[in-house]
């Protein structure tokens, strides 16, 4: 039996000219748990398994993990009424992903709290999940996630940002309000970003990338380094002198009491955060999700009268 949590993804091994000749039913399986690139495929792999025998619990347990490696949480729903149906009959030694049967019935828990999540049911959705964490606290990683995300959207439906509040450059000079950066634009992007963080090169060289057409949008921009102790203030600064193509906007330092990132529950570097001229959350995310250009062009295209 092999076993895999949630969130991994099984790979397909290398083939070996001097390996052994799989039997028809194993190399079968071997195709079905490499994790097919496209529906299309994957189906022909149940198909082909399930005529050389394979047990169904075994090829619904490979669906599932094509939905996980596809982030396709629709597809995990679909799946539960399948998994409820299978409960009564699962058999420990049929699975290759599951090391014990609380673990199967965690993913079961698992699809209802994301069939809940999926219809705004909150309260459901924290049943459901908190009883999936309690069966298989070892998937928690792949769990979590759903949490924050919930909690991250929750809070960007309640926040306004004050537009009036100051920042101040990596000197601790130059103090600037957020309302006088956005000026006559249409949004205000925020950058918040580390040295220390190990994306943040890559990150500020696309979004430098795309600040032409962010400029083009009116959209103002400003990047905000999270941490000012020295070592990471230095580094900072020797990692901006270092950039070719500096980013447009200023360079600020968070504030130590009342932080930005704080307030807009930046807990990830690097992050993009958009906000409206009424101070409004409309975009909390990576740099490169393509959401944020959509979110853009949504904007009004001329600002309200005072």
């Amino acid at each position: 039996m092999a076993i895999v949590l949630l969130g991994l993804t099984l790979h397909a091994q290398e083939l070996d000219p001097a390996a052994p000749t799989l039997p028809p039913k194993e190399a079968a399986m071997d195709v079905l748990f490499a994790i097919p690139e496209t529906k299309q495929a994957l189906d022909a792999a149940e198909a082909e398994a399930r005529k050389l025998g394979v047990p169904e619990q075994t090829i619904l347990e490979a669906r599932f993990l094509y939905h996980v490696e596809h982030k396709n949480d629709q597809g995990i729903i679909d799946l539960l009424p399948l998994w409820e149906k299978q409960e009564k009959s699962f058999h420990l030694d049929q699975s290759e992903i599951f090391a014990a049967r609380e673990d199967f019935l965690a993913v079961i828990e698992f699809a209802r709290a994301l069939k809940a999540l999926s219809e705004s049911k909150r309260e459901d959705f924290k049943k459901h999940i908190t009883e999936a964490l309690w069966l298989s606290p070892g998937q928690a990683s792949a769990f979590t996630p759903y949490i924050d995300n919930l909690r991250l959207s929750e809070h960007i439906q309640n926040t306004k940002i004050d537009l009036h509040i100051q920042m101040a450059d990596l000197d601790q000079k130059n103090p600037q309000k957020l309302k006088d950066l956005l000026g006559q634009n249409r949004g205000l992007l925020l950058h918040f970003w580390s040295p220390w963080s190990p994306d943040c090169e890559t990150a500020m060289a696309d979004l430098s990338s795309a600040c032409p057409s962010l400029q083009k949008e009116k959209i103002a921009i400003a990047s905000v380094l999270i941490d000012g102790r020295t070592e990471i203030l230095a580094e900072a600064k020797d990692f901006l002198r270092e950039q070719k193509t500096p980013l447009p906007g200023p360079q600020w330092l968070d504030r130590s009491k009342d932080s930005l990132a704080g307030a807009l529950r930046v807990t990830d570097m690097p992050t993009i955060v958009l906000l409206s001229t009424e101070g409004k959350i409309l975009f909390h995310g990576r740099p490169g999700d393509p959401r944020l250009m959509e979110k853009i062009t949504t904007l009004p295209a001329t600002l309200p009268q005072p």
